[in-house]
């Protein structure tokens, strides 16, 4: 799928719906569309008399199951019984809250809080989400419960009307009110699930107010970065405030949580044994790329990406813990505060180890100061401290991050000279800035200015930790996919090793730079900016604009760029993993040509779906392409015959497989490899070096010969001559010995050596043998060399053509010597010259002027 087919396809759907026809047809409505809709739907009619016992049955069946269906389940039960337990620990939760709130808490306290109430609505969702499942299923079979209802009533009518058995009536009836009742105990489990919805979502509603208070008192003028918070270091005492005591009482919440970690309910051990299948496909992937550098070896001199292969290869036990405490901070990002907390210290604890070999042995202990850092952090959240006690708290922290910094870097000047580039180099530029952040955070915290300490210090200590873990992540997804792209090039016959460490170089920068991004906004987030952005952008690219009829806005065309843009990346994807028989559907020994097909067709649906999704995010209305589908086909009939029986012909020679990339084929006159078969043409490489742009409907049209389709053997012909003197059987001898010791000859079907017919002046033969296609005619040159040197090695002569002259009349005088027998004291050469005064053949005259463009006689006529 090429770039150009891309925006070719783009252009005419585009093209269809800014048309302008078809903005004016937007006016155009359709009133009876509901009437249409109601004429696609079976219409219910009577079962006819002669099947009606065999449907009661059935139908009975179906209704016992339906009845199972409907049942309300244990969850659902256990749901009803625990909301009101629930709403009044949320009740409770929310009046502590409010005290805290009003205690004026710092930053991270307050980010604690959210993230704990944000846990509450993510359970209250989950519940939310369990109940919209039943009613969905409900809604499903109760369209079918109504249809049956109206089938068996008209059946019934039709029963009366017909006056069958008592019995057979008495069925019916029971059949229709059992359809009566499994309809009403649906409409009562809706009821049912929608008052429990109902409640539920009046305690999601609490929930968010209680968050969105938080936010806003995070968002006040008490948290600007230069508020006085509190008075200064030295006019602070360690008396117990208020403001302490509600800051204690949340403490003590948070360890009445942990302590209750144990009692989980069941959809958190579902989650768990979701988790525990994710963590075992991470660990099947994980092997799967170690046993590709094991299986095909791997030789770089790059020494990065070197140390990226020896993690997965010497450390896949720890690629494999990281991976898995990675995907469990993600998927447990709702939990409590402790468990992200210890996820994160041990995906530290397993970060250290891979990053080592990167850094040099300088710097090498400095990360478990990081590891130091984190649980000093995390440790502020369960300690209670009073107001001087945590302030003097993070000042020696502050204190530890100067004293670290020192003892690694001094002296600084002779230090940064020592690296001139990588992951060294930047954390040794970075020491300014950080000596910088922490003087600040010290004066700051002494001065009672603790907003800006809060800010400061988290850059300088929680920084370090976040780009640690991003740096793991990095580089196990660099060794995993130098794995793949190894992989997909050594299972080839043949392959350009500068193709494969372009592709890797190319990656390996695309990781970076995600890496990078991803990296900002945790960044942002850490120090409370992501959100403004977020809620600034969002409000930009949610602003209309309008032009001439069309409105627009920014946020539906980035939507629409970022969709195409993310459909043709998987296209490349698609084309590079499968569209080969060496790609990743090789295990299932497909035919020759098999993935190429899976690979367009997937492709294909890919950019369809994209371009479909691509203009529902930018608003457009697909049903109003319906307007131009007349007009399109109408012009694809007059204007693109041509382009679309080359787009129909690629199909053919896709799916029917008459040629395949790689190929050699003949069609035309023309004769070379096939590179590409394309949408509108394919690309055929000459062996004298040219790419043809050869359109697919002459491929499929003309007569072609594909010699290498089923097999890339090709029978080679040497026709040779010898002697009449020579013996015939002894030449077929050695012809076939000549052709079976030849390396290239395949030894089955084994040469044949025939002797073809007399010649004028030789006995001529036949050598056939069979080679690999490629190897043809170095074969036929070896081969024919080879005979020639075992025909002089045996003395059998390869005659040349031969004549014998008979003169019957020899003019008088003629002297038959040749000049050079001739008396060498002839003086009178005269005597010499009258044999040729006049030649044995006279010519004849030709009637055409052979430069008649410069005769001067060229207008009189032809020559006689």
């Amino acid at each position: 799928m090429n770039l150009k087919f891309f925006i070719t396809s783009l252009l005419i759907c585009l093209t269809c719906f800014f048309n302008p026809a078809n903005l004016n047809a937007q006016e155009f409505k359709l009133d009876n569309t509901s009437t249409v809709v109601d004429s696609l739907k079976t219409k219910p009619k009577a079962i006819p008399l002669i099947n009606i016992v065999q449907e009661i049955e059935k139908t009975n069946n179906d209704l016992k199951l339906k009845q199972r269906k409907i049942k309300r389940s244990t969850d659902i039960e256990k749901i009803d019984s625990l909301l009101p337990a629930y709403a009044a620990f949320l009740k409770l939760e929310g009046e502590r809250a409010e005290h805290f709130i009003k205690a004026n808490p710092n930053v991270q306290k307050i980010n604690n809080t959210s993230l704990k109430w944000n846990g509450y609505l993510s359970y209250l969702r989950q519940w939310i989400s369990e109940i919209n499942n039943q009613e969905e299923r409900n809604s499903i079979l109760i369209e079918d419960i109504q249809f049956k209802a109206q089938v068996w009533k008209l059946s019934y009518d039709n029963a009366v009307a017909e006056n069958v058995p008592l019995e057979v009536l008495a069925a019916i009836k029971g059949t229709v009110d059992e359809i009566e009742k499994t309809k009403k105990s649906i409409f009562d489990n809706n009821n049912y699930y929608i008052k429990l919805e109902a409640e539920i979502s009046k305690e999601i509603n609490y929930v968010e107010d209680i968050l969105d208070e938080l936010v806003a008192l995070k968002n006040s003028d008490v948290y600007d970065l230069f508020y006085l918070r509190h008075p200064p270091i030295w006019k602070t005492s360690f008396e117990k405030t208020q403001k302490d005591l509600d800051e204690k009482s949340e403490i003590q919440s948070l360890k009445g949580t942990v302590a209750n970690i144990h009692k989980m309910p069941d959809q958190q051990k579902g989650r768990i044994i979701l988790f525990i299948i994710f963590v075992a496909l991470i660990v099947i992937t994980l092997k799967y790329f170690k046993s590709g550098f094991y299986k095909y070896p791997y030789e770089e001199k790059n020494e990065r990406v070197v140390i990226f292969k020896n993690l997965i290869v010497n450390g896949n036990y720890l690629c494999i813990a990281f991976t898995s405490l990675t995907f469990a901070k993600m998927y447990f990002a709702t939990a409590h505060k402790f468990i992200g907390d210890s996820i994160t210290l041990l995906a530290i604890l397993v970060a250290i180890p891979m990053i080592m070999p990167l850094m040099t042995k300088r710097f090498k202990n400095i990360l478990y100061f990081v590891l130091l850092f984190y649980i000093l952090n995390s440790a502020k959240t369960y300690l209670w401290f009073s107001s001087l006690g945590y302030r003097i708290y993070i000042l020696i922290e502050a204190l530890i991050v100067i004293l670290i910094l020192y003892h690694f870097t001094h002296p600084y000047l002779k230090t940064i000279k020592l690296f001139k580039g990588g992951f060294n180099a930047f954390l040794i530029r970075l020491t300014p800035v950080i000596y910088f952040l922490s003087a600040v955070s010290i004066i700051s915290n002494i001065l009672g200015y603790t907003n800006l300490t809060d800010i400061t210090l988290k850059i300088s200590t929680q920084g370090a930790i976040i780009t640690i873990l991003f740096y793991g992540i990095s580089i196990i997804i660099s060794g995993s996919v130098i794995s793949v792209i190894h992989r997909h090039f050594t299972v080839k016959k043949t392959y350009s090793a500068s193709e494969r460490r372009k592709i890797e170089d190319h990656v390996l920068k695309i990781i970076r730079i995600s890496m990078y991004f991803i990296w900002g906004l945790f960044f942002l987030g850490m120090i409370d900016l992501l959100r403004p952005l977020i809620d600034y952008f969002t409000d930009v690219f949610s602003e209309p604009y309008k032009i001439g009829s069309l409105t627009f806005t920014l946020g539906a065309v980035i939507s629409f760029i970022l969709t195409l843009i993310l459909a043709f990346a998987l296209t490349r994807l698609v084309t590079f993993l499968i569209n080969d028989d060496d790609g990743v559907l090789r295990f299932l020994k497909l035919p020759k040509g098999i993935p190429a097909a899976v690979s367009l067709v997937v492709r294909y649906f890919i950019i369809g779906f994209g371009i479909i999704l691509a203009l529902s995010a930018l608003g457009v209305d697909l049903s109003k392409f319906n307007l131009m589908a007349g007009a399109l086909g109408l012009g694809i009939g007059f204007g693109l015959q041509t382009v679309i029986s080359n787009f129909v012909s690629g199909l053919i020679l896709v799916f029917e497989r008459p040629i395949l990339p790689g190929d050699t084929v003949e069609v035309n006159n023309l004769l070379g490899t096939v590179n590409r078969i394309g949408v509108r043409a394919s690309k055929i490489s000459t062996f004298d070096g040219a790419e043809v742009v050869v359109p697919n409907n002459s491929l499929v049209s003309n007569d072609l010969i594909n010699w290498t389709l089923s097999n890339n053997t090709k029978r080679v012909e040497i026709l040779i001559g010898t002697t009449y003197d020579s013996d015939p059987n002894e030449i077929l001898k050695i012809l076939k010995e000549v052709a079976t010791n030849c390396p290239y000859v395949l030894k089955d079907p084994e040469p044949r050596a025939l002797f073809n017919d007399f010649g004028d002046s030789s006995l001529n033969f036949r050598l056939l043998f069979w080679v690999h296609y490629e190897l043809g005619l170095q074969a036929k040159s070896d081969v024919s060399i080879d005979i020639y040197n075992r025909f002089k090695a045996e003395g059998i002569e390869i005659p040349f053509p031969q004549r014998d002259l008979n003169i019957k009349n020899i003019p008088e005088g003629f002297d038959m010597k040749p000049p050079h027998e001739l008396p060498l004291d002839v003086d009178d050469t005269s005597d010499l010259n009258k044999n040729v005064k006049r030649p044995l053949i006279e010519p004849l005259e030709s009637d055409i002027d052979s430069d008649a463009g410069t005769s001067d006689d060229a207008d009189d006529g032809p020559v006689k």
